[in-house]
This record gives C-alpha cells, structure tokens and sequence, in this order.
C-alpha cells in the first residue's frame, strides 16, 4: 500500500471512529468504560479498539486503552483538516466572487468571520474593514482594486490615532487614481502624511488585503462595489497576510509626491 492509500484509510478510519478516538483522547479507558461512556455495544468497542491498534493510533497499558504519540498526532491533524473544511464552506459565498485560482491560503479560511453584502444595507461589510483598522498600530494594505468614494474615509480610519499605515496600489489602478483629480488629491495628502508609506507595483491578484498587527483581512469586489469581507485574527492567518504583502513589497516602487509628478509629466 503506497502512502496516498495509508493517509486516505486513516483518514476514514478517523472519520468513522472519531468518537472512540476523542474518548480516548480525554482519558484511558478499559473496553467496558468505552462501551458505557459512548453507549455502544461492546462488540463494536471489541472491533473499534481492534481497528485503533492495528492502525498504532491506540495502545494497551495496564488492562487501559489509550492513545498513542501517533493517535494523538492523528487526531490534531484531522481536526485542522475540519477545521479549514468549516472554513471553506462559511466563506463558500464569498469565495464564489473570486476567480478559481485565486490565491487564498486555507489557514486564512480556518476561523474566519465573513460578512456579505446586502441590498438594503450596501456598505455594511466594508464597515468590517473600517472596524479592523481604526485602532490598529500598524496597517499594511494591498489594493488591486478601489472604491474612489472610500478612499479618504480608509485613511482618515486607519491614520485617526496615528496608526502607521503601508499600502501597496496595484499599477492599474493607481494609473486611474492619478489620473482623476479628486483621487489625486486623496494619494497627494497621504503622501504628505509622516506615519503613511505607499508604493505601486504589480498585484497578481484581485480582492484586496489588509493586516494589522492582531488581524488580516480581505476584500472582495464585484462589478457593483463591494461583495464582502473576511477577517481572521488567528495567528496563521495573520502570517499568511504579512507574508503576502511583504512579498509585494519587495518589488513594488514606493512613491513620493516627486514622482507623482513625474507621473503627470509622463501623462
């Protein structure tokens, strides 16, 4: 049996008998407290514990079962699997919105709180954003996308308490920003702005991103504004935030009002 085939039998070993292994897992039992404690028979405990050993996910000590180094490992493995697999299907609506092959980690997934928009109240999840970001230290954004009407309410939000805010705006559309006066004027006051760093560069990707120092988040954008947003203020998914935007970083241009103008000049 080649690896594929023993990692998929464990896994269904684990899908069929997690009760037998969670119980297992609190404490040692003998097979009658198995039996009592998962009101079963003790046939299928004789067969569950048969299964548990011969797989080496559970051991016999002192007339007790429990489970082993490898039992234990299994069990957390399967759980984090459950847990990405929750995290997929509660974000199934706004991942919809997004290309297949959109670059989302599923540790971003696992724990995460999705809001979606809704007719009647158009700009209640972008207020998820606005809410992540007004007391935060420190914000670094990506933005592949934007809406030109909350371009000055994000910055007065994330700057307020003098949060230091770095912001990477893809190519395309800072090229659309310059160019319209109002907007402009938005990335010209920020520039001037001493805790505000931003840079332009390539963004391979369409939803737009955001990482404090306590929480990561994402933006999800349809033809008609804003289709939803994601936070998660796990560790993993924090990492994975940062990871993404110091990548950008590395080869993205940082701006200043002199090459702002220079833009124009171009222009």
């Amino acid at each position: 049996m080649n690896r594929d085939e023993t990692s998929a039998q464990l896994s269904r070993l684990l899908m069929r008998r997690s009760s037998f292994v969670r119980s297992l897992a609190e404490r040692p039992r003998d097979k009658r407290g198995l039996a009592d404690d998962l009101d079963t028979s003790r046939s299928t405990v004789d067969r569950v514990v048969r299964e548990l050993l011969d797989a080496g996910l559970a051991e016999r000590v002192e007339g007790r079962y429990q489970l082993t180094s490898v039992g234990r490992c299994a069990l957390g493995a399967y759980d984090e699997c459950l847990d990405s697999l929750r995290g997929v299907h509660a974000a199934r609506d706004l991942l919809s919105m997004l290309p297949a092959d959109a670059p989302l980690d599923p540790a971003f997934l696992t724990g995460a709180t999705v809001h979606t928009s809704t007719p009647n109240i158009p700009d209640s999840a972008i207020q998820e954003l606005f809410s992540s970001i007004e007391h935060a230290e420190r914000v670094y954004g990506v933005a592949p996308v934007a809406l030109v009407g909350q371009l000055r309410p994000f910055y007065e939000t994330a700057t307020a308490g003098g949060t230091v805010v770095e912001m990477i705006i893809a190519d395309e559309l800072f090229d659309r920003l310059v160019a319209a006066p109002s907007s402009r004027t938005v990335i010209e006051d920020q520039l001037r702005h001493e805790s505000v760093t931003l840079y332009r560069g390539s963004v391979p990707f369409r939803f737009g991103l955001w990482v404090t120092e306590s929480e990561a988040g994402i933006v999800v954008y349809t033809d008609t504004g804003v289709g939803g947003v994601a936070r998660n203020d796990t560790k993993a998914a924090v990492e994975w935030a940062n990871e993404q935007f110091e990548t950008l970083r590395e080869n993205a241009e940082r701006l200043t009002l002199d090459s702002l103008d220079e833009v124009t000049d171009d222009g």
